[in-house]
């Protein structure tokens, strides 16, 4: 199987400066044209995916449409690719705000405790694992798998037993997958070590 995972091109929190995690923020004109042009070296990768599968925020749908439209293949809702609810409560809040009206929540995330509404990280672990299986055992051979930053750190261990370095938007990893073994095919914008 060949698997091509990519992250969302950048959202309107980004532009704001609030939490994402779940919020359901759309894509910026800038994060479009992170994806149109992630979509051109998807493209020159020369291979025929079977399917698109995007986790169902805004900003995740709407990068996995710009690459459908330029490689004409179909897109898949699937949940367990959502991003890592880090924020809790504090999802799709500015940070400033959410440092005023919520502070002790903001010094629990900063100091790395657990944050009223979040997802735990041993949870979302849990939920990549479940991810992985549910993807190896589709009928597709060829997957492009559109999700987010923090899930991706959750779902690439799982997949190649390494760590995700470095994730910009737009960025992508494709790898090939067996019941051996996992490997690095190539890499755009994501790096593993």
């Amino acid at each position: 199987m060949q698997l091509l995972l990519v992250r969302h091109g950048e959202s309107e929190d980004d532009l704001i400066n609030a939490y994402g995690g779940w919020a359901d923020f759309h894509l910026t004109n800038n994060g479009k044209l992170q994806l149109t042009e992630t979509a051109e070296h998807i493209l020159k990768l020369n291979i025929n995916f079977d399917k698109i599968l995007a986790s169902p925020l805004f900003r995740a749908k709407e990068s996995a449409q710009i690459i459908s439209d330029k490689l004409n293949v179909p897109v898949e809702i699937f949940e367990y690719l959502k991003e890592r609810n880090t924020y809790g409560l504090m999802c799709g809040m500015v940070k400033d705000e959410a440092k005023e009206k919520y502070p002790w929540l903001v010094e629990a995330l900063e100091n790395d405790k657990y944050v009223d509404g979040s997802e735990r990280e041993e949870d979302v672990n849990s939920r990549a694992v479940k991810a992985f299986e549910l993807l190896k055992n589709r009928q597709e051979e060829k997957l492009i798998v559109v999700t987010h930053g923090n899930f991706l750190k959750a779902l690439i261990p799982v997949i190649l037993n390494k760590k995700l370095i470095k994730k910009t938007d737009g960025g992508f990893i494709l790898l090939t997958v067996s019941d051996s073994k996992s490997e690095v095919i190539t890499q755009h914008g994501i790096e593993v070590q």
